[in-house]
């Protein structure tokens, strides 16, 4: 029988570009900004993927990867990331307590639609217990209320309280623990799986066992593929796709 020469796919090949992972995502929502984009399918006839492999490249514990599928519409954001917000601090006017805080901001229009993550302001220290943090930015076009993300860190996956207000300024006078609590990035990712990962201590050489997660799934095009870690590992994973378009 012959042998058979054809390709598996008619398009891009089977193998694509590897992805490195070593900070924590640690969610289960894929809204974390250390999930990593792993694939992307073609975005005319989708894309078949056969698995996604794992290989460590260094001295790591253990941890898990979780991964999500996105649909790629990007259609609930609108407008641009807003700047980083001005804080102006006072040791009065509220009940804050002593602290250095941060904000962002993300504007929300008429259909609930929302703008991406914005800018992290810079630090703003107060004087409690009495404190308060005046906070202001420039106003989006389009939108009928914003959101102020605030937290005593500059991780934007730490500020995960908000407060909302109708314009592009607000007064600050209650700790951030007051707020509703979500999780300020956007993402239409959920999640698909999850593969344990073992704690490793060989380099990056062919004695580094090779760990794959069967996918098996045809994505329709525009579709994506996101994996994060569950913890922060030292050297990092890399995560090859294997698939192909049609």
């Amino acid at each position: 029988m012959p042998a058979n020469n054809d390709p598996i796919y008619s398009k891009r090949g089977a193998i694509t570009r590897a992805v490195l992972l070593k900070t924590a995502a640690n969610d289960y929502f894929g809204t974390s900004i250390y999930n990593k984009e792993v694939f992307a399918a073609d975005s005319t006839n989708g894309s078949y993927l056969q698995r996604l492999r794992f290989k460590a490249v260094g001295t790591n514990v253990a941890t898990v990867a979780r991964i999500y599928i996105n649909d790629g519409d990007n259609a609930e954001n609108f407008g641009a990331a807003i700047g980083a917000p001005t804080g102006t601090p006072s040791s009065s006017g509220g009940s804050i307590q002593t602290g250095t805080y941060y904000a962002l901001i993300i504007a929300v229009d008429e259909k609930g639609r929302m703008t991406p993550i914005g800018t992290i302001s810079t630090g703003q220290a107060v004087t409690g217990p009495t404190g308060s943090i005046s906070w202001s930015w420039t106003a989006q076009a389009g939108a009928v209320s914003y959101r102020v993300y605030v937290g005593n860190t500059n991780a934007a996956e730490a500020l995960t309280r908000y407060f909302t207000t109708a314009t592009n300024s607000y007064s600050q006078t209650t700790m951030y623990i007051n707020g509703t609590y979500d999780d300020p990035t956007m993402s239409n990712s959920k999640l698909y799986g999850e593969i344990s990962l073992p704690a490793t201590t060989a380099s990056a050489t062919a004695a580094t066992p090779d760990i794959d997660y069967p996918m098996n799934i045809a994505l329709p095009a525009g579709f994506e593929v996101y994996v994060g870690l569950g913890t922060t590992v030292a050297a990092g994973w890399a995560v090859l796709p294997i698939a192909g378009d049609y």
